[in-house]
């Protein structure tokens, strides 16, 4: 191959295979491994943001959040819809007059067309700043095959891995569903609970959901199980609230019911319910999900 074949070629993205994958993966694992050592598993979630526009906190569900792609900004859902109701209402008004634009409530960048075709440029720009919710993003349109990508387990991981190497929790809680459903790499339940408790190290709380539900329904570890529960419970999560109502209501000799008592759940419930309260508003009343916890379970 001549120097021109040879510099065109290196101008190339080198293409992902499940080696290089595998590789990269085997090395964030032992980092992982020596992040979890003498850290205190068992610490409660740390608080989450607030939302730009209302300042409330946001809501726990990633479905009742959403990624302002233009700017980076993290807004609850609710807040979205009502900008957006607000500019129907105005132009709804106008009649005849020029219609207002849909655009984004902090940097006024228009607002990408219904088919997404503007939205994947905005999120790989954020890509390249480094915004570790962005790369997540990306890498969940490429599991999913999003807005004419095509469906890429590969760039999926590449874009997760990433996520994580810059301290990215949901990121941990999509590898961990990889290693569970067998999205390109091969099912490894021990990689699913170490991912779900760096995920939940890291203040994810459907990653310190998901780590109660592999320890109890993978391993027996029923007593873990229950503490991790009852963490993200205390944090509003009501999956996990009623995973320990569940185990504490079953007939005869449910495993891990014995280290449930009803002061337990009752002191569970208050902190839980106190936790969901924070986060209401009319708003969110309004435009949130209430039934469902928006991303991948382990004990389907």
């Amino acid at each position: 191959m001549g120097k021109k074949g040879k510099k065109a070629q290196a101008g190339k993205p080198k293409k992902l295979t499940p080696k290089d994958i595998g590789k990269r993966l085997d090395v964030l694992v032992k980092n992982l491994e020596e992040e979890l050592e003498g850290a205190d598993l068992f610490a409660p979630l740390p608080p989450t943001e607030d939302c730009a526009i209302c300042f409330v906190p946001l809501p726990l569900l990633s479905s009742d959040q959403f990624y302002q792609a233009c700017c980076g900004n993290l807004i609850c859902k609710a807040c979205g819809n009502e900008n957006e109701e607000s500019i129907n209402k105005q132009n709804e008004e106008k009649n005849a007059g020029k219609k207002l634009a849909f655009t984004c409530p902090f940097c006024r960048e228009r607002e990408p067309a219904s088919d997404g075709s503007g939205y994947v440029p905005q999120i790989q720009a954020r890509c390249l700043k480094n915004d570790h919710i962005a790369i997540r993003a990306m890498g969940e349109i490429y599991r999913r095959g999003e807005y004419g990508t095509t469906k890429d387990d590969l760039k999926a991981l590449d874009c997760f891995i990433r996520a994580v190497e810059l301290g990215s929790g949901d990121a941990c809680a999509k590898i961990a569903s990889c290693y569970h459903q067998g999205w390109g790499v091969s099912v490894n339940k021990e990689r699913v609970v170490l991912f779900g408790k760096i995920g939940a190290l890291r203040g994810d709380i459907l990653a310190r959901h998901n780590v109660g539900c592999s320890e109890y329904y993978d391993f027996g570890n029923y007593e873990i199980a229950i503490h991790h529960w009852k963490i993200a419970a205390e944090a509003g999560l009501q999956e996990s609230l009623n995973e320990l109502r569940e185990k504490y209501n079953a007939e005869g000799k449910l495993p891990g019911k014995e280290f449930i008592s009803k002061e337990y759940l009752d002191s569970t419930y208050r902190a839980c319910h106190g936790a969901q309260m924070e986060v209401k508003s009319e708003e969110r009343e309004k435009h949130c999900t209430k039934d469902s916890i928006g991303r991948e379970k382990f004990n389907d």
